[in-house]
């Protein structure tokens, strides 16, 4: 046997021995998951620090959301041996020794960049990556294609599903298009939108698994996935690319009426908070971090992103109180840098995430907010509202249609479209903006979020 084929051998065995927990229902029947840790993107090959806040922040579990190792392969052996790179660090091994670890996969441990349904070496594939999670033999993830899998675990009251979705096995190619170096400037990616119905990310057995799985009773459900589901089209990888598959997913859960879904993301080499809220349906937050190791040059647009989107080596936290609040749960949103520092931080309420909360049925404008343009003041006429923005200068005019404001706003002699949503969960606003006279086909491509404090 060549030596460089008996040294992945001999690594792949190094994989077997490392001590690992399952994710068992019982060991939650008691005492409720309280701290999910979740992280993508952790190139094998380099020094991998960050696994030393990870354990400082002692999650219950931790989540692998794809690019768990840098694979790009067809040889199983070389894959195995890159698994075993990564069970060797010494971070990595002391964290999965005392907490469970659960995953998916992205391109890179899937076995090519940017790979999909063509991917020759999938089955193949699919049986590394789970023997590296260590799955059952007689797992049913191992009896259909695909590594799609779900977890329900803690007490009755205090369910937490998780829903393990695989966005490659399944997914048809991309569409390609030429990119403009002002383009590549804006950090636009090399792909535009499928609009084609025969285009799936999942492929309809998963979705009929899916669709039995948002039936199951849980209180809190949190979706791991690869790539990103709330961002808008930027031209890198994300359900964007497949438009008609992103909204059956949201369909889904509201015809399903799925409380408590939370989006958790990797992919990106940059961490963010994306949040969009439709009409007959409650929040939907994605929470994106990446990477463990790899950090991009810059970040790419998405008008649905609130807070500030960090550019640094980090890890996703979902820190969930069950029990100190008259309300109810409370989750707290988190990523944090190699160091433990939290850098993004959001509370939400779980009744936030609930079909059975009701729209308010009058609608109060508390002004003022703070958001990334300045301070927004505005009063209400009627349906008539009138402001101001961003210091002496800027206006804002608009008509009020239940809870949508649409009108247009004016500063320093430019002027343009915006339109507001007033969240019925909170006094703060999610909207867009754009830029009369621009060219492109979105009269409204940026984000413009508002709320009573400043981030």
């Amino acid at each position: 046997m060549p030596f460089i084929r008996l040294c992945a051998v001999f690594l792949a065995v190094i994989v077997t021995q490392v001590m690992a927990i399952p994710l068992d229902e019982v060991d939650f029947k008691e005492e409720p998951v309280t701290r999910i840790a979740f992280g993508s993107c952790a190139n094998h090959e380099n020094p991998q620090p960050i696994w030393a806040a990870v354990g400082r922040w002692s999650p219950d579990v931790f989540v692998f959301l794809g690019d768990n190792v840098y694979g790009d392969t067809e040889d199983m052996e070389v894959l195995a041996s890159k698994y075993a790179e990564l069970a060797a660090k010494p971070g990595f091994k002391d964290m999965r020794s005392g907490t469970p670890v659960i995953g998916t996969w992205d391109d890179h441990d899937y076995g090519a960049n940017d790979a999909g349904f063509e991917y020759p070496k999938k089955a193949e594939s699919k049986e590394v990556f789970l023997d590296f999670f260590e799955e059952p033999a007689d797992s049913e993830r191992r009896k259909h294609p695909g590594i799609y899998t779900s977890y329900l675990v803690g007490p009755p009251g205090r369910k937490v599903q998780f829903i393990m979705l695989d966005v490659r096995t399944f997914r048809t190619p991309l569409a390609k298009r030429e990119i403009s170096q002002a383009m590549e400037d804006g950090f636009i990616g090399p792909y535009e939108p499928r609009q084609d119905s025969e285009s799936t990310m999942l492929g309809e057995d998963q979705w009929k698994w899916l669709e039995a799985q948002l039936k199951v009773p849980a209180e809190l459900r949190v979706f791991g996935m690869s790539t990103q589901l709330l961002p808008e089209f930027n031209g890198w990888e994300a359900w964007a690319n497949m438009p008609h598959e992103r909204q059956r997913l949201i369909d889904l859960i509201r015809t399903t009426r799925a409380g408590g879904v939370l989006f958790i993301s990797g992919d990106t080499h940059w961490a963010e908070l994306s949040r969009i809220e439709e009409p007959d349906m409650y929040p939907l937050y994605d929470l994106t971090s990446s990477g463990l190791t790899e950090v991009w040059k810059g970040i790419g647009p998405n008008r649905n992103r609130i807070l500030s989107p960090y550019l640094g080596a980090n890890f996703g936290t979902i820190d969930i109180d069950w029990t100190q609040f008259d309300r109810g749960p409370l989750l707290r949103l988190g990523i944090h840098d190699v160091e433990g520092r939290e850098v993004i931080g959001k509370q939400v309420w779980l009744d936030e995430l609930d079909f059975k909360l009701e729209p308010v049925s009058e609608l109060g404008i508390e002004s003022p907010w703070w958001s990334s343009r300045g301070v927004i003041e505005m009063s209400i006429d009627g349906d008539k509202v009138s402001g101001t923005f961003g210091g002496p200068g800027g206006t804002l005019k608009g008509v009020l249609k239940g809870r949508t404001l649409m009108g247009t706003w004016s500063s320093g002699g430019t002027s343009g479209p915006f339109e507001f949503t007033f969240s019925r969960t909170g006094p703060w606003l999610h909207g867009r903006y754009g830029i009369a006279g621009q060219e492109g086909s979105d009269p409204m491509p940026w984000s413009w979020t508002a709320g009573p404090k400043v981030w």
